[in-house]
């Protein structure tokens, strides 16, 4: 028997671009997070293309039939809306999505993931086992550190929050070239997996099976949800959190993070919050 327990909550921006599936009798769950174009369509179409793949699919359908089901659809609505087939249409301009997803058996799990969601199992011995890796993190990672060292060499000794506000709306203009750049990376070996409507997003998928003996629980989440301030493997602490006090206490205590770090000072980011998206799965 399978009990879950869910998080999902808009960040900063003006729309919600993450999505989710919960089917328990099917035993289908998913956390899907969408990536605007850069100056190409929204990650929200992207996202919620894949979500209703998982809905609309066949009862006999595996998880990846699902999520490529769902890619084909996303390739034929980014031609209605720019007139030109996938292959042709530059990558940084695409709606794309992340996605974490299962499909428990009685046996067995499928698993599914692309972008930076995650997948990890806690066992009844208390180990934990991550399914997935996050591609999209070192990527990121340069980026905000070419951004935040333009600030520092700006920044005076004391300086308040609103005008580190104005630098830093300046200072991340210059690093959209460094923004566009990882995106052309998409689907490649340089690069990272996404969901974006082209054949490779689904040769680059991370996919798999595991028994489920001993198996208690199933984290699905978005990067929206990663702690912040961590020194080490921020998504290792992040489900050890998650395991420990639940998904819940997580999402509260990353807003609390955020919030009392309005001005992006104490924890470089690329913006004030993300949109927020877990699912926990728990087997007795």
């Amino acid at each position: 028997m399978i009990h879950f327990s869910k998080v999902y909550k808009q960040g900063s921006n003006p729309a919600n671009e993450d999505a989710y599936v919960e089917n328990q009798e099917k035993g289908l769950f998913a956390v899907i997070d969408g990536a605007t174009g850069l100056g190409g369509l929204p990650g929200k179409m992207a996202a919620e293309t894949i979500q209703n793949g998982f809905y609309t699919g066949n009862f006999e359908d595996s998880l990846i039939e699902r999520i490529s089901k769902g890619n084909t659809d996303l390739a034929k609505k980014t031609k209605q809306e720019l007139g030109q087939e996938i292959e042709v249409i530059a990558k940084e301009k695409r709606s794309a999505c992340g996605i974490a997803a299962i499909q428990m058996h009685e046996n067995y799990m499928e698993y599914a993931q692309s972008g930076d969601c995650m997948i990890f199992v806690a066992y009844q011995d208390g180990g934990v086992q991550p399914l997935s890796y996050d591609h999209v993190m070192r990527l990121d990672q340069k980026a905000i550190s070419k951004l935040y060292d333009a600030i520092a060499k700006r920044m005076e000794q004391q300086i308040s929050g609103e005008t580190f506000q104005k630098i830093y709306q300046e200072e991340k203009e210059h690093i959209i070239p460094e923004l566009k750049a990882n995106r052309k990376k998409l689907n490649t070996l340089g690069g990272y997996s996404i969901i974006d409507g082209s054949p490779e997003a689904v040769e680059y998928l991370t996919y798999g099976r595991i028994p489920l003996h001993q198996v208690e629980k199933i984290l699905l989440i978005t990067d929206g949800m990663q702690l912040h301030g961590v020194n080490g493997d921020v998504w290792k602490e992040t489900a050890n959190f998650v395991f420990q006090y639940g998904i819940d206490s997580l999402l509260d205590f990353v807003v609390e993070q955020e919030e009392a770090d309005i001005f992006l000072q104490k924890y470089p980011r690329l913006k004030h919050a993300d949109d927020k998206t877990g699912i926990l799965v728990e087997r007795s």
